[in-house]
């Protein structure tokens, strides 16, 4: 049959009724219609020097020549070969046969979740859209989605990608007689050869990686695959769907890839006989064979610290291998050699691993790869998940150490250009997208300026700082700096001694001309960015300390305008995305204590900021830039402490108020004083239940709550939203604790907790450490005790890691910070999280979710120098000492929130602070105790 050119993919060979071979496939049924399209896309050799080498034939030698650890090791080392070899056409058969075997339980447990979700999944995929696998295989578990959006939708194109032609083209043929309501396209080749199909276009796509294929690959090789399909060929809110395995009693796992019938076994080994008929072939040879497969064993073992199983094919005796005579000088120039490579008994060779996902996976993944993970589908033993991620409208980048003990610069001193447009971008999704623009003349919180004012606010600012950054005069209209300079910094008892704030015009300016003012701003600054980047940041300091606060500003003005939007009526907000909550199908997790030793002349705040002392010097390099509260550094003693590993939830809330409520002693307004403004009302005495903006307290026992959030209100009876932590004022926090007969942490208890844990948890996490963390019902070891044992170890210091470092890089990388979720999620365990093996730290949540509230008071450190540039920042929200219980006295709060920037939230020397009373903010608690010495 002749082939079919296609000049949108010149790079393909395209058959639609081709001849059966290795190279193209035809159709003897004159019934397959011309909606069923077959792309070859394989890479029969590359050039090298004179000669033509295959890549798998490289990919071969290469592998066996040379040794190498397994990600995540640094011994033993072994010699490889290509994952794709066990992949041939009897290799997948045998394959085939493993998905059927009943240990296996990957294929059965994907099943369940595919026929008890389907009509969940399908939901999730739209009309005239693109259904693209990776890896399609026998199309036994895709064939269930197919069936089902044959059925219930329309304009469906499904594309399946595998290496081998002649079984993906008898599947897809047979498919495309069968579903006549779907489109199908067949790509022959590996993924990074057929990616260059898809070009970002107007069609919505849902990309497949089921089989938990993911799982055979590096976590680089996977973030980089998913990196480039996000960047290449999704548009915003187009989805991924991905099968991760989950991490189980060992016994199960080591079953799964040693079945009875010994069919793993026979698939292993057979990627030698693949290997032996790559080579005779290239060699011309037909009876020449490299492995004596008879000679040879599969072995198989599951690293529980690492979550990983890893297939090796072992040498039964001493042997050599031998290359054909044919080939010896293309050995040779593949590595340098084309001696006889020689194996001792007992040597392995790796062929493939299988990573097993523990908690926080998926939302890992979403962060390197740029995606937010929307929702999870597990099988009725929760042994495997399917997970929903979409490309979000934007990301914030965040910043992590190197290795387990490096420091890294955690971000550059002035953000780029990249992370500007990330933050306009953010800023753009909320005022512009959320916020219908009827609404911007809004003022949900009464205490503080309509929405439309913080429009123009955060240009005026920036304008403001750059003028005094490059001297040039103000952006027109330049009466823009005076109305929207300064917002309200509201007193909650009075509006009458509120700070002095920007004199309010008699018209606000139109939503047009703010943006084209805004605009005008953010060329000025992308201008200033590119002198920054032309000179290699030598720039004079307070210059890039405007441009510095400038963005933070921005920063912290989106978390502010982000918990106004919240105090909109549910249903004047425009959803960014489409959300999927879960129901409550957990108890809260009970609550573990982290306990601490404390110590003498412990160091917090910031160091080497000295706004005065910087001034009229040149930048200096990697330097962290901070607010003037967060210096200069102190040094402090604190006492033994306990703390939660998590903070208290809805649910946990909920059931206090619930037991406040039946005291005969307690009024009606201290009841509604003590509700969460976080939360709405769900009335259910309709028939159709709806949202109550307004709380009646009198009816607390009978109601069902929901949690404000921009993608939906979940009950925080029966969602997910039970196991999220609360949001509430200070003084509601307060009130929680002593009913509790705890407290909360001080700021500086919580800080030491944070960042001592966070480092703890990611040296003992690595399989180098090899001291286990005494973790006992009668006594348990201190963390910050625990962690000096560990860099002892390691040769390092506390001091060097923690105290000297304003960044905390090790906070954990599915915290949920930086808008990962549009919601918050539900707090961790604080079980072990040492999967049956050495005792290791339990498992705790301090960054991420909501800031956490302590029990000081926002005052200046000794030896505080108010800004120059900004000298109104900090200075007016320090309150007298005297006071600690005024309703108006400021409290700091630690950490961050899921609307935090990641620039902020892993700064541990960033100091928030919020009036005792204020009931917006996104800010949750824990509780802790002293500890006798």
């Amino acid at each position: 049959m002749t082939a079919v050119i296609d000049p949108e993919h010149a790079e393909a060979t395209v058959f639609i009724h081709s001849a059966a071979d290795n190279t193209a496939v035809s159709s003897k049924n004159s019934d397959v219609a011309a909606s069923y399209k077959f792309f070859d896309y394989r890479t029969t050799s590359v050039k090298d020097g004179q000669s033509q080498i295959p890549p798998l034939f490289r990919g071969i030698v290469e592998g066996l020549t040379t040794r190498k650890a397994l990600p995540g090791t640094t011994d033993p080392e072994y010699r490889t070969l290509p994952t794709i070899l066990l992949y041939d056409d009897l290799g997948l058969e045998l394959f085939d046969r493993i998905t059927y075997l009943p240990e296996y339980y990957l294929t059965t447990s994907e099943i369940d979740i595919l026929e008890t979700k389907i009509q969940e999944i399908v939901a999730e995929i739209p009309n005239d859209s693109d259904v693209i696998e990776l890896g399609c295989g026998s199309l036994r578990k895709t064939t269930i989605l197919l069936d089902a959006l044959n059925k219930q939708r329309t304009g469906i194109t499904y594309y399946a990608i595998d290496v081998m032609p002649l079984p993906l083209h008898e599947s897809m043929e047979s498919l495309s007689l069968q579903l006549s309501n779907v489109s199908f396209v067949a790509l022959c080749g590996s993924y990074e050869e057929v990616m260059s199909h898809f070009k970002k276009s107007a069609r919505r796509k849902t990309i497949l990686w089921l089989g938990s294929s993911i799982g055979g690959c590096t976590a680089d090789y996977a973030t980089d695959l998913l990196s480039g399909i996000v960047d290449g060929a999704l548009n915003e809110n187009d989805a991924v769907m991905i099968g991760m395995d989950l991490q189980k009693d060992p016994a199960v796992i080591m079953d799964a890839y040693h079945d009875s019938q010994g069919v793993t076994a026979a698939f292993e080994l057979n990627a030698l006989s693949h290997v032996n008929n790559i080579v005779s072939a290239y060699a011309q040879q037909q009876q020449h064979r490299l492995f004596d497969v008879e000679k040879f064993k599969y072995f198989g073992e599951y690293d529980a610290n690492i979550g990983r199983h890893n297939a090796y094919i072992e040498a039964q005796e001493d042997m050599r291998l031998r290359w054909p005579q044919g080939i010896k000088p293309q050995v040779k120039d593949i590595c340098g050699s084309s001696d006889d490579l020689v194996l001792r008994r007992g040597d392995r060779i790796y062929i493939e691993s299988s990573h097993k996902y523990g908690p926080g996976a998926a939302d890992t993944l979403a962060r390197t790869t740029r995606l937010a993970h929307v929702f999870e589908w597990t099988d009725s033993r929760r042994y495997y998940s399917l997970n929903l991620f979409r490309k979000p409208k934007f990301v914030m980048q965040s910043a992590s150490a190197i290795d387990s003990i490096g420091v890294d610069k955690a971000f550059d001193t002035i953000p780029g250009e990249k992370e500007w447009r990330q933050l306009w971008s953010a800023w753009d999704t909320l005022a512009l997208e959320i916020i219908p623009h009827a609404k911007l003349h809004d003022k949900p919180i009464d205490l503080r300026h309509p929405f439309i004012f913080y429009l123009g606010h955060m240009p005026a600012f920036a304008d403001i700082h750059m003028t005094a950054a490059d001297t040039e005069p103000l952006t027109e209209p330049a009466i823009y700096a005076q109305w929207f300079e300064r917002g309200i910094d509201p007193n909650i008892k009075s509006k009458a001694v509120n700070h002095s704030h920007s004199e309010i015009p008699t018209q606000w300016p139109t939503v047009d001309d703010i943006v084209a003012y805004r605009d005008r701003v953010h060329l000025r600054i992308l201008r200033w960015l590119e002198r920054y980047e032309r000179c290699d940041g030598a720039v004079p300091a307070e210059e890039a300390r405007h441009v510095w606060m400038a963005f933070e500003h921005q920063a912290m003005h989106i978390e502010t305008f982000f918990y106004m939007i919240l105090q909109m009526s549910p249903f004047d907000i425009q959803p960014p995305v489409d959300i999927r909550f879960r129901p409550l199908e957990a108890k809260v997790p009970g609550q573990q204590w982290l306990h601490y030793a404390g110590g003498k002349d412990i160091a917090f705040g910031l160091a080497n900021d000295d706004e005065q002392s910087l001034k009229e010097k040149t930048l200096p390099t990697n330097h962290i830039f901070g607010w003037d509260n967060e210096g200069p550094q102190i040094r402090t003693d604190i006492e033994p402490f306990s703390i939660q590993t998590r903070p208290i939830t809805n649910q946990e809330y909920l059931a206090f108020l619930s037991v406040f409520s039946s005291r005969k002693d307690v009024s009606a307004r201290q009841l509604s004083d003590l509700v969460p403004c976080s939360w709405i009302k769900i009335d259910r005495t309709s028939d159709n239940d709806h949202i109550n903006d307004h709380i009646d307290s009198s009816a607390l026992l009978a109601a069902d709550y929901a949690v404000r959030t921009v993608v939906g209100a979940p009950s925080i009876v029966s969602s997910e939203a039970a196991l999220w932590p609360v949001f509430v004022s200070h003084k509601q926090a307060e009130a929680y604790a002593q009913w509790c007969g705890k407290r909360l942490p001080s700021e500086v208890e919580w800080t030491h907790a944070s960042r001592t844990f966070h480092l703890a948890a990611a040296i003992s996490s690595k399989r180098n450490a090899s001291i286990e963390f005494q973790n006992c019902q009668s006594k348990q070891q201190p963390v910050d005790a625990y962690l000096e044992t560990l860099l002892t170890e390691q040769d390092t210091t506390t001091e060097k890691l923690v105290m000297q470092q304003p960044f905390d890089l090790y906070i954990p990388s599915d915290s949920n910070i930086g808008f990962a979720h549009w919601h918050p999620v539900p707090v961790k365990s604080g079980m072990s999280r040492n999967n049956n093996t050495n005792p290791t730290l339990p498992e705790a949540t301090f960054v991420g979710n909501g800031w956490e509230w302590t029990t000081t008071m926002f005052q200046p450190y000794d030896g505080f120098k108010a800004s120059p540039m900004y000298p109104g920042y900090s200075a007016d929200f320090f309150d007298p000492e005297e006071f600690p219980d005024a309703e108006t006295a400021h409290y700091v709060v630690k950490g961050g929130s899921y609307a935090t920037h990641p620039r902020i939230a892993q700064r541990q020397t960033f100091r928030n602070w919020y009036q005792r009373g204020y009931p917006y903010v996104l800010a949750t608690f824990r509780l802790c105790t002293t500890l006798n010495k």
